[in-house]
């Protein structure tokens, strides 16, 4: 539900904020007061196209802002939260903002979203029925939920959306598996060959790394064996390390035996000597296990080549060649197996398209039978709107394809995950005319009172909570103006309801009625919208029905008027 409408900078309007409440509300205003504007701003709310002519003229930008009440409607905080946008579940603002450099902005609850995501939210909102095109009910694409749920289709639906999902499921996996005898053949040899290839070489993990290391002391052979030569020969040889130091030791020991202090230098030697023997040692284990052999270099370079070529085949690491080969030998066994698959998915597939073409159809003939129904009820309710030679008719259609997967009287016809029909509402706006769609009925107030008919029959299959109503009144007047208003009354006990109304006997209906004036203010004209007190509406209505000129008698047929709307059930 709408609760409040705030405009800023807006073709005629400065500044305006509207509060709406539950029930039936009427705009009224002399021709030209700017009541259209009103509907400009809030389809702007929702999403419409915005140009910058819209805004008011020095300023450099038009704000426009709506606030819902979404208690009702679980679908749009689920929106809100896919999106990551915080919401109460209850109370929903979407702002729109145009800058006169024609660019834009769109919020919800304060966090900035794209254009589409605020028209997704807006499709549960408000319907806007007369010259605008934020008509959720004239796009072809409503029709047929509005029909299943009318219906009470919902069990069907759910039936075949699932067995519809099964099906594609099943085509995925044979398809998958229906190759080309040659392909299955070329693959068969690649992958088998593969294979030998790679579990020939016996990759170890980590080998690589080795071999490049064995490989760097292999080719530096001669060097590294004149370098241990050289170290060793310092450590032990004559004049080398060791003997010197051992000859230290010798001295440090006579001279500690007069002078203490000297022990605690000597002890640092001796513990010096002890390391450099052990590191003696390592060198001289080196040299006598370096066992240099050109015979071993070949053989570590060639296990390095083969292994460079297998990662370029199948992978940047010996993992990766691993991997390759364990889902080589996955895919070589499927194949193997392919074709006792193919049969077991084929019969799985045929058999759900049985149990699929029974829940089709049968949803095929609810949908036909609930069309009928719709028709009659909705051709009653254009009868009492003064349209008794206006035609509603639900076409349903079936998509015919060579490929389709439900075969019936020997055609072949498509199927979606809502069945196999296309679901559209035609109108025949007088006796003799073609049927057409709905959205291209020729005026605004047919078009009206069209959806009010619609309305009133599918109210309870109608998820939008708040309905405006621009021209209803088009074309009318006497008694079928005042069943109008009745059916604007009976539809708003349920429904918000807003309706711009020329008419007195409409009028009187209102629970909430706001007139929209222009005024001039500092020498410019401003569109002005007040929300009247119950005085205020009955001379409002006298004014609609005798003009600017308000006499004792209007005033008496006003308050008679409201009087008995007040007592319409």
């Amino acid at each position: 539900m709408l609760r409040e409408l705030r405009i800023k900078n807006f073709v005629l309007i400065e500044d305006l904020k509207l509060d709406f409440g539950n029930g039936l509300n009427i705009l009224t205003g002399e021709t030209g007061a700017g009541k259209s504007i009103l509907i400009d701003a809030l389809s702007g709310v929702l999403g419409d196209k915005m140009t910058t002519d819209m805004i008011r003229t020095g300023f450099d930008r038009a704000i426009l802002e709506g606030e819902f009440d979404i208690a009702a409607l679980p679908q749009v905080p689920k929106i809100l939260e896919e999106s990551g946008i915080d919401c109460d579940d209850s109370t929903l603002v979407l702002r729109r903002e145009l800058f006169a450099n024609g660019k834009g902005r769109c919020f919800a609850n304060a966090s900035q979203i794209p254009i589409a995501k605020l028209k997704e939210i807006s499709e549960y909102l408000v319907d806007i029925h007369g010259q605008n095109e934020h008509q959720n009910i004239g796009r072809i694409a409503k029709h047929r939920e509005i029909l299943d749920s009318f219906g009470g289709h919902q069990e069907s639906l759910d039936a075949i959306y699932a067995v519809y999902h099964t099906l594609q499921d099943l085509k995925e996996k044979i398809g998958s598996h229906q190759i080309d005898e040659k392909e299955k053949a070329r693959r068969i040899e690649y992958l088998s060959h593969a294979l030998r290839e790679i579990e020939t070489a016996k990759l170890q993990p980590g080998e690589e790394e080795e071999l490049k290391n064995e490989s760097t002391l292999l080719a530096n052979a001669e060097k590294l064996f004149t370098e241990i030569n050289t170290a060793s020969s310092l450590m032990k040889g004559d004049g080398g390390i060791l003997p010197s130091l051992k000859k230290v030791e010798q001295s440090l020991s006579v001279i500690s035996e007069y002078d203490a202090k000297i022990s605690d230098i000597l002890d640092v030697v001796q513990q010096s000597l002890y390391s450099l023997d052990d590191i003696s040692g390592v060198l001289r284990d080196y040299h006598s296990g370096f066992n240099f052999s050109p015979q071993r270099l070949n053989e570590v370079e060639e296990r390095l080549s083969l292994i460079s070529s297998l990662k370029k085949k199948y992978g940047d690491s010996i993992q990766e060649i691993a991997d390759y080969a364990e889902r080589s030998s996955r895919e070589l066994e499927a194949i193997s197996t392919s074709e006792e698959e193919i049969e077991n998915l084929t019969r799985l597939y045929k058999e759900t398209v049985r149990e699929a073409k029974e829940i089709a159809l049968d949803l095929s003939e609810k949908r036909k039978a609930s069309a009928k129904n719709l028709e009659e009820k909705v051709m009653q309710e254009l009868k009492d709107l003064g349209m008794g030679g206006t035609s509603f008719r639900i076409s349903i259609k079936r998509e015919l394809s060579p490929d389709g997967e439900i075969e019936s009287e020997n055609k072949k016809y498509v199927l979606y995950p809502h069945g196999l029909d296309r679901v559209e509402f035609l109108i025949a706006a007088n006796e003799g005319e073609d049927l057409k769609q709905l959205r291209k009925v020729a005026s605004g107030g047919e078009m009206s009172r069209i959806m009010l008919a619609l309305k009133n029959v599918i109210l309870s299959a109608d998820i939008v909570d708040s309905l405006i109503f621009d021209e209803v009144d088009a074309g009318i007047g006497g008694k079928t103006a005042e069943i109008v208003g009745r059916k604007l009354k009976s539809l708003s006990k349920n429904r918000q309801v807003l309706v711009i109304t020329h008419l007195p006997q409409i009028a009187a209906m209102s629970d909430f009625h706001y007139t929209v004036q222009k005024e001039k203010i500092n020498e410019r004209t401003t569109t002005n919208v007040k929300k009247l007190a119950p005085s205020d509406k009955i001379r409002e209505i006298a004014r609609m029905l005798s003009g600017e000129k308000v006499t004792d008698l209007t005033m008496r047929h006003a308050e008679e008027m409201v009087s008995l709307a007040e007592g319409t059930p």
